[in-house]
Formats: structure tokens, sequence, C-alpha cells
């Protein structure tokens, strides 16, 4: 008697059912693993953007107040109006210096150093500053800036005529400008050869913002003229800025009297604009970082 290998041909029930049940829990596997990266990744997106808002607030913050002046008196100082909380602060920011060629009644007369174009056609201009033998600046409105001044009265001089800057290989020149003082002649006459420059009033303010609705924004705006931008957003309701007061350590967040501000500690805490995967706030980072003033008698 002879018998024939028995020839199996496809799958029992119960490998099915094993190989099904395997596939399973390969796939969880695989899906819990794209999901844990996919929201590692969203959380990462969110760190990035509260970081962006910190250094976007930043940038723009450092360039205006590095070249304030630090007072020596009573309204004296670059930093004019902080409101308590450190949330609302007005400060001078210089934008052209130069010195004082001569004056004609109300009409002052200065040539101004090579100065970057752009930002000297900005609008904003409120006013100048002149220092005395004593190497302390007095502030003066003035609602004219003429750009192309009386140059004679630099060159009046045989030996001590004033000379503009010429241009070099393309960069910028100086000029000669006339401000017209708005409340009169300055009693006494400053000296000639006077150190001079011009400046613009600009507020600063974490309000709310408009971009992102319901969240608080840090905001720009030239005092002359009105002009208002919403520089970064959002911002974490604790951003603000302390201060630090003549000869002491560490900054304070009580307003000491303004003459006496060496410098501003910035505190821009940014934060995500959405709530990443997993988490129950948008995400918050904390930068803190401190910026003084450079132009100081002390």
């Amino acid at each position: 008697m002879t018998s024939g290998s028995l020839t199996r041909r496809g799958f029992t029930l119960v490998e099915l059912l094993i190989s099904m049940i395997v596939t399973a829990i390969i796939g969880a596997a695989l899906v819990r693993m794209v999901l844990s990266q996919a929201r590692f990744m969203d959380q990462q997106e969110a760190w990035r953007e509260a970081r962006s808002v910190s250094r976007g607030g930043i940038n723009r913050l450092l360039s205006d107040l590095r070249a304030v002046e630090a007072g020596v008196a009573a309204g004296t100082g670059g930093l004019r109006v902080a409101a308590a909380g450190g949330q609302d602060f007005t400060v001078r920011v210089p934008y052209a210096f130069g010195v004082l060629c001569g004056i004609a009644a109300n009409v002052y007369t200065v040539s101004l150093l090579p100065v970057d174009s752009t930002m000297f056609a900005q609008a904003g201009y409120t006013g100048f500053a002149l220092r005395n033998k004593a190497g302390v600046y007095t502030y003066h409105a003035s609602n004219v800036l003429t750009v192309t001044g009386t140059a004679a009265l630099c060159l009046n001089g045989v030996y001590d005529s004033i000379h503009t800057v010429p241009t070099l290989n393309g960069s910028p020149a100086g000029k000669v400008a006339n401000l017209t003082r708005t409340a009169g002649s300055i009693l006494p006459a400053p000296d000639r050869g006077s150190i001079v420059y011009l400046y613009r009033d600009i507020r600063y303010e974490f309000k709310a913002s408009t971009v992102i609705p319901g969240r608080t924004g840090l905001w720009r705006t030239r005092v002359t003229g009105g002009t208002t931008e919403e520089l970064a957003a959002p911002f974490d309701a604790t951003a603000r800025v302390n201060f630090y007061n003549l000869d002491a350590m560490p900054a304070q967040a009580a307003v000491p009297p303004l003459q006496n501000v060496r410098g501003l500690e910035l505190r821009l805490n940014g934060m995500s604009e959405r709530t990443p995967a997993g988490s129950t706030a948008p995400k918050t980072a904390n930068m803190t970082t401190s910026v003084f003033f450079e132009n100081r008698p002390d």
C-alpha cells in the first residue's frame, strides 16, 4: 500500500489570529511612536515660537536704549517717564550727533557727523540736546529741523572752522542742519563747538496686542507724530522692565528718581501663539537681560 504526502495549503485559523494580534501590537506601537514624535515636535515648535518673541523684542530695545543719556540732576537724563509696574516708559533716543557752529536768534546751526540716511530720514524728530562746560546736557524742544543748514556759520573762523565729514567710498557724509528752538533763544548762549545731538521721544509699552487678540504685545511709539508699531507678541503678563539705580544692585522693581537710573533690566518673557498638543497652556520662554545707558558722565 502506498501513501501520498499530504500537501498543506493556506493558514489555519489559529495562525491567522496570531498574525493579526502581532500585527496589531506592532501597529499600535508604531502609532504611539509617531504620535509621540509629533507631540515632541509640536512642543519644540512652541518653545521656538516663544523664544523668537523674546528675541524680536530685544533687538529694537537694545538699539534704542544703549545711546540713552544717564542724568546727573533732576530734569536731566534720557529716561523721561516711567510708570509703576515697569510696563510703560518713555526715553529720549539720540540718533545724530554733531557740534554747534553758530546761532542766529533761536536758530542753531550744527555740523552733524555721518549717520545712516534711512534712520535720519524717519519721522519723529522731537528736539536737540546741548552739552555745557560741566558735561550736562540740556534738552530743547524743536519743531523745525532744516537739513540744509547755514554752512557759512561753520566756516567763518580762520582757525576754528568746523568742517563736515566727507563721504568715503560711498559711506554717508556729514551735513549741516539748522535747528529752530520752539521756546526762543537759549540764555546764556551756548559756546561754539558744544556737543549736540538730535533725539526722538520713544515710548515703550506692554499692552493688549492687536495681532493676537487677548494677548500682550510690545509696542513702540514715536511720541512726536504719534506713529505706533507693535514690535512683537505675545508676551507673558510678567514681561516688564526693572531699574538699575545709581550705585545700587540688583535692579529694582520700584521706579527710582529718573535722573538716577543707569540702565534697565529687561524681562522679555515670550509665549507661543498656541497651546501645543499635550499641554494645558502656551509655552513661556523666560528671558532676562540688561542694558546700561552708555552716554553717561560717571
